[in-house]
């Protein structure tokens, strides 16, 4: 079968993903998590977190689960119209790969008979199904693809200036974008922010949407304007209200709550959810946090049952999601924290033993490790080199700050420098000069 057939379809596999650009266990792990809440989703989007499901599995190199997962989506919507036009795309490319030449061929016909019944406006343009599918794809792939996302839901609104899905899209996109920047110390202030105008917007044209409020509500926050976070509270308070049992909602409102130091009622809210998605690592890494912080607090960090609550939901995260390392690095932490010493290193030196660890996973290694050396051990010298070692990996998360503030305040208490810090930081920018 000619590739160019397969290429001439609009699905997944079409798109430019690279597999580089995203942390696939996340993503799979998100979209696991999200279709084990039994909660009704609107439209087609079932089918399509079985299509993006689909495609993770075959960029992890599995395309036999691909199929079995595409069949899912199938099931979701059987008919032959435009709702399955991803569906069936992504079902041909993953039977040619898998040498089903014939069952490939079937479905690239499927898919021209829908598009001769079902036509787009012009040639030019995508069936609307497939151009919403692509859009909300790319928004959720990576932060690499945040910018196609936007252009392409901008492409839909200058046809539709109206509608409600492609300005909540929109809105959106723009928001991830601000995030971006906020990561990088540069703020959008609320009152010239393009998000905050284009959620206000999507608002209004769906009003029922609750994830549109905790955005706003977000954004809100601290906002320079305001003596207090009052709006704020209440765009998260509504969203809570109209999506009780909505996984991505609650624990965005959960870490909002966290932030304005309401841990009660943070641990309340994600308790709640527990019930209901009993199994996600996300749910359990999130209580585990407000436990420590709620410890913090009370400036009780050793505090015996805080601190067996917060290893106990740790514990779980990890066994349901052993690839994400981030918790099980704060894992060791606290198993430091409770003098279990031992249990706390053959940990550090399970997660460094792991093959494929990701750069930004291995500076947090670094840095907690350093950590652990230089407070639980008193070896300074130690932490130093994997200070060090973490600011070698160079910016790819922000623990690279924290590594090089680790090594400022020791150079402060260390006139002499013993462990050639100076150096190490003047060698650093001649090497690095963008950083």
């Amino acid at each position: 079968m000619s590739e160019d057939k397969l290429k001439l379809l609009s699905c997944h596999f079409t798109w430019d993903l690279q597999k580089e650009d995203a942390d696939l266990n996340f993503l799979e792990v998100k979209i696991r998590e999200r279709l084990a809440v039994k909660c009704e989703y609107e439209g087609n989007l079932k089918q399509r977190e079985f299509n993006f499901l689909a495609f993770i599995k075959h960029l992890q190199g599995f395309d036999d689960e691909a199929l079995k997962t595409l069949q899912l989506a199938k099931k979701e919507h059987p008919d032959d119209d435009g709702s399955v036009i991803v569906t069936y795309g992504n079902l041909a490319w993953v039977h040619s790969l898998m040498g089903s030449v014939t069952k490939a061929e079937t479905y690239i016909e499927k898919v021209n008979e829908i598009l001769r019944a079902f036509p787009a406006p012009s040639p030019a343009e995508l069936h609307r199904e497939v151009q919403s599918e692509k859009a909300w794809l790319l928004l959720k792939f990576s932060r690499k693809t945040y910018v196609r996302a936007k252009e392409s839901f901008l492409e839909a609104l200058q046809k539709e200036p109206d509608d409600k899905e492609w300005n909540t899209g929109f809105a959106f996109s723009l928001f991830r974008l601000e995030g971006l920047k906020i990561g990088q110390y540069k703020r959008v202030q609320f009152e010239e922010s393009p998000a905050v105008l284009q959620l206000k917007k999507a608002l209004n044209l769906d009003p029922d949407n609750a994830m549109i409020h905790v955005y706003l509500g977000f954004k809100c926050y601290k906002n320079t304007k305001t003596l207090n976070n009052a709006e704020a509270w209440q765009y998260m308070t509504q969203a809570l209200a109209m999506a009780p049992d909505n996984l991505s909602v609650v624990l965005r409102v959960a870490k909002f709550m966290k932030k304005e130091q309401c841990y009660d009622k943070s641990l309340k809210v994600l308790l709640e959810m527990l019930k209901i998605a009993p199994d996600s690592s996300r749910l359990h890494h999130e209580i585990a946090n407000n436990y420590r912080w709620k410890a913090m607090q009370m400036n009780d960090t050793h505090n015996p049952e805080l601190l067996g609550l917060c290893i106990q939901h740790l514990e779980k995260g990890a066994s349901l999601n052993p690839g994400y390392i981030y918790p099980q690095l704060e894992l060791a932490q606290r198993y430091a924290e409770r003098k279990q010493m031992a249990k706390a290193e053959q940990k550090f030196t399970e997660l460094f033993a792991l093959p494929d660890l990701k750069p930004a996973d291995r500076q947090a290694w670094h840095r907690m490790y350093g950590d652990f050396k230089q407070y639980r051990w008193g070896s300074e010298k130690a932490a130093v080199e994997h200070y060090k070692q973490g600011m070698m990996l160079g910016r790819v998360s922000t623990e690279w700050i924290t590594c090089r503030n680790r090594l400022r305040k020791i150079l402060q208490n260390d006139r002499r420098d013993t462990y050639g810090i100076r150096t190490f930081f003047h060698s650093f920018r001649t090497e690095n000069k963008d950083d």
